[in-house]
């Protein structure tokens, strides 16, 4: 009598469950015989599980960069190269933060900007060399639930102007407040970065410096351009946003 084939173990990939009637993520498929609705309210937990999922591989992947960038940053000499790597690496944390508190939110497409730009700014903080990492930065933010696709420019724009303000703005000690407020019914909001630091020179051009340029690319993304204005008493940037 011929013998029978051993099972063999159901073999998983990587990141994938063992049972087949549990999809990615642990959402539970809808029976055979399950309405309509059920079928696609099942469908849709499945792909937030996935979207969920996906967002913390971002996170992670985004963290092990910085990781990397960090391990390299010590062999760089040269003030002002060095300068723009770390800011580099500034930018990849605004967008790691963003990434985790989607995941830490639940909901995988919205965050808390207050919270969002609270992290962002001590972030920034934190990450400036000497004396200028002790000037307090504050934020004051309507609670306001954004979207990843607009809290990315808006997370990348309030690196560089609290940046600006650290590095530019303080020979002695000050102080920078951020601000984002809703405006009325419009289905937008502003945010505001402001110091009490040095005046920007006569005829500043802000497309001369890099980090500038790119907030006012950025507000463009989100429909607004960057608005400047500096005098004695300090420097004020703003820009609007859809909520």
């Amino acid at each position: 009598m011929p013998m029978l084939p051993r099972s063999q173990p159901a073999h998983c990939p990587p990141d994938q469950p063992g049972d087949a009637a549990t999809p990615a993520g642990g959402s539970p498929e809808a029976s055979p015989g399950a309405s309509l609705g059920d079928r696609l309210t099942a469908r849709i937990q499945e792909l937030e599980a996935e979207l969920r999922e996906l967002q913390h591989r971002a996170k992670n992947s985004l963290q092990l960069v910085i990781s990397l960038l960090k391990l390299q940053a010590g062999r760089i000499r040269d003030p002002d190269a060095r300068a723009a790597y770390e800011q580099t690496m500034l930018r990849i944390e605004a967008l790691a933060i963003l990434y985790r508190q989607l995941h830490e939110s639940g909901t995988g497409t919205h965050v808390d900007l207050g919270r969002y730009v609270s992290a962002l700014s001590e972030a920034v903080r934190e990450g400036t060399p000497g004396a200028l990492s002790r000037v307090p930065v504050t934020v004051d933010s309507d609670a306001i639930q954004i979207g990843l696709y607009e809290a990315m420019p808006l997370g990348l724009i309030i690196a560089e102007l609290v940046t600006n303000s650290l590095h530019h703005a303080f020979p002695d000690d000050g102080w920078i407040r951020v601000t984002v407020r809703q405006q009325g019914d419009s289905g937008r909001a502003r945010l505001t970065v402001e110091d009490n630091g040095r005046a920007l020179p006569a005829g500043f051009d802000t497309t001369a410096e890099d980090g500038l340029m790119l907030a006012e690319a950025l507000a463009g993304q989100l429909g607004d351009t960057l608005s400047t204005d500096s005098d004695a008493a300090g420097t004020t940037a703003s820009v609007s946003f859809p909520v």
